[in-house]
């Protein structure tokens, strides 16, 4: 019987170095940033500059302190940064960001090993940290967002047409849809991320759309408004999918897609927040070692029963 094994993270296919994934994630993460910074000011470049450098103080401090070598060409604490200056309002103080960014080096990369060993997203958490103590400060959006009017049953004032060029209320690098798709594009190319995972955690939150709406509208256009507000496009793309806390299998990863995008939806309709994406994503990386052990459990018994026909 075929045998299979977890090996120790990080996990990359053949070919590919954790240097060229964070290059890969660093160039579609910067390219999030322009439209932001005409639309808003150059403010949004201010709190992405204090993300970073907040992430890669904290963990070249950290790694002197562990008497470990920084190494500066990983860039893991850049892509970090610049993942929760995306998640952050454009007018935010620049502590918020600072605080997000050491909360995620000290208290999710540090005590598991840094690179490759943290059981959930260090940006993420940074900014899940931030949103359940500053909560008016994470929401502090110059201009409505689409998903706050949806949180209260609402229809956004927007048409779904124009959500999808950076120019209503949100984060930093969650508005720009058709950017994110580019990204989205890329990345799955590049074989950067998972498109089983992007690809069914967006159908699961769209067909969950589609059947529970929020507002009362069609299904399509509950569905159009669902998937182009918020960070859940984003989440899509840039956090669900991190190689180091999702699952390893084929099979596992869809899974944990598809349950990544109701998990969403439920948390947008019941949860405290008008986005759940970063809580939703730190969730499923506490279940994603289950799915892989399920999926590796039900295959090890299929070779087994297979074997026994034979």
């Amino acid at each position: 019987m075929q045998q299979l094994m977890i090996q120790k993270p990080p996990f990359l296919r053949s070919g590919q170095t954790v240097s060229t994934m964070m290059k890969d994630m660093l160039l579609t993460l910067v390219l999030l940033l322009p439209l932001p910074a005409v639309h808003y000011g150059t403010h949004v470049l201010w709190v992405a500059a204090a993300a970073v450098a907040a992430c890669f103080v904290s963990e070249t401090a950290a790694c002197m302190i562990a008497k470990r070598q920084v190494d500066i060409s990983e860039l893991s604490s850049v892509v970090t940064g610049l993942t929760i200056a995306m998640l952050m309002p454009p007018s935010a103080p620049l502590w918020l960001p600072i605080v997000a960014g050491a909360f995620a080096v000290f208290a999710v990369r540090v005590p598991f090993g840094f690179t490759g060993n943290n059981p959930f997203h260090p940006a993420a958490a940074g900014v899940a940290f931030v949103t359940v103590f500053w909560p008016q400060r994470v929401f502090a959006f110059s201009e409505t967002s689409a998903a706050s009017v949806l949180k209260e049953g609402l229809k956004p004032n927007q048409i779904p047409s124009e959500m999808l060029w950076g120019t209503e209320g949100g984060a930093i690098g969650t508005t720009a849809v058709l950017v994110i798709a580019a990204c989205a594009v890329y990345l799955i190319v590049k074989k950067t991320v998972s498109w089983r995972i992007t690809v069914c955690f967006v159908a699961a939150a769209g067909l969950t759309a589609l059947l529970f709406p929020r507002i009362m509208v069609t299904p399509l256009t509950s569905l159009k408004y669902e998937l182009l507000s918020g960070s859940l496009l984003f989440c899509s793309v840039f956090l669900i999918t991190d190689p180091v806390t999702s699952p390893r299998t084929h099979v596992g990863k869809a899974l944990y897609g598809a349950l990544a995008g109701v998990l969403i939806m439920l948390m947008r309709r019941y949860g405290a927040f008008e986005q759940a994406a970063c809580f939703a994503v730190l969730l499923m990386n506490a279940v994603s070692p289950v799915i892989d052990s399920f999926v590796i459990a039900v295959t090890a018994r299929r070779e087994a029963r297979r074997n026994e026909r034979q």
